[in-house]
């Protein structure tokens, strides 16, 4: 699983020696506790984090698996990134088109701060960060601070020990003109604002985005997959993250998803976005 993907980063670091860097943090970070923060050189990288594990699963599904990457028709690709996190997907962008016009929206207060160093520490300040929730309007909502990579918009009433406000964009003010790249981590907000910006999706040429489904309620992922199909996409639906059948179902943990989609969806050559 590991090892079929090496090939593609062999040209920075050399298989072995990046298996074993992988490996390594791997071993090192299952040991630790959750949610201690830090600093490590990891893939050429300097780079701090919040969450060593939630660290290691982007490095292998970013960095090692590429599953987010695409195939831009320019060397300076429009990109939005929406759930930044702490700039893995940034950095890994950055280094396959060094010349990218990047986007960051990272809501978290603390995580954007550490997002904002390591795009200063690894050369990639010209990114512009959007400290602001991706959403279906200008204002303020409750968001709930996971501490790692779950952090989200939290619907009215939901406030806990774990709540802040933070302020939200209208995400379809981004989408005006044409745009390569959409990459959508956001945590359960996409199905609301994939529906927004529904009439804005004729200027984007790619989109990849991590769907949260709660299985009482498939009818959001499937709209979603609809409003994708006809903006005039191909589609593809991916599983992400533990495999659920009529053997391994679903049971729903407190602040937790009971599925997870990677849906890619694009333009044909010669169609769409110019």
């Amino acid at each position: 699983m590991i090892t079929g993907s090496l090939h593609r980063l062999g040209r920075l670091f050399g298989q072995s020696r990046f298996e074993k860097e992988f490996l390594r943090l791997n071993k090192g970070f299952l040991r630790s506790p959750r949610f201690v923060p830090g600093k490590v050189t990891a893939f050429g990288w300097n780079l701090e984090y919040v969450d060593g594990l939630s660290l290691v699963s982007c490095l292998e599904v970013l960095v090692l698996k590429k599953w987010n990457n695409f195939k831009a028709r320019t060397d300076s690709p429009v990109i939005l990134d929406c759930g930044a996190n702490i700039g893995i997907s940034v950095l890994n962008y950055k280094r396959e088109y060094p010349k990218a016009r990047i986007t960051a929206f990272e809501a978290d207060p603390h995580i954007a701060s550490v997002l904002k160093e390591n795009l200063k520490h690894n050369g990639a300040s010209d990114v512009r960060v959007v400290e602001k929730a991706v959403w279906t309007k200008e204002g303020r909502m409750p968001f709930f601070c996971e501490g790692a990579d779950g952090s989200r918009i939290l619907s009215s009433g939901s406030a806990s020990t774990s709540t802040t406000e933070v302020e939200t964009i209208d995400f379809g003010t981004f989408l005006s003109e044409p745009v390569d790249l959409v990459k959508m981590d956001i945590e359960g907000a996409e199905f609301e604002v994939i529906s927004h910006v529904r009439g804005n999706l004729k200027n984007v040429h790619n989109i990849i985005v991590e769907c949260h489904v709660n299985v009482g309620d498939i009818m959001p992922f499937a709209n979603l997959l609809q409003i994708f199909h006809s903006s005039g996409f191909s589609v593809a639906v991916n599983s992400y993250g533990i495999r659920r059948d009529l053997v391994n179902q679903p049971k729903r943990l407190v602040n937790e998803f009971d599925q997870y989609f990677l849906v890619a969806a694009w333009r044909d050559e010669g169609s769409g976005v110019r």
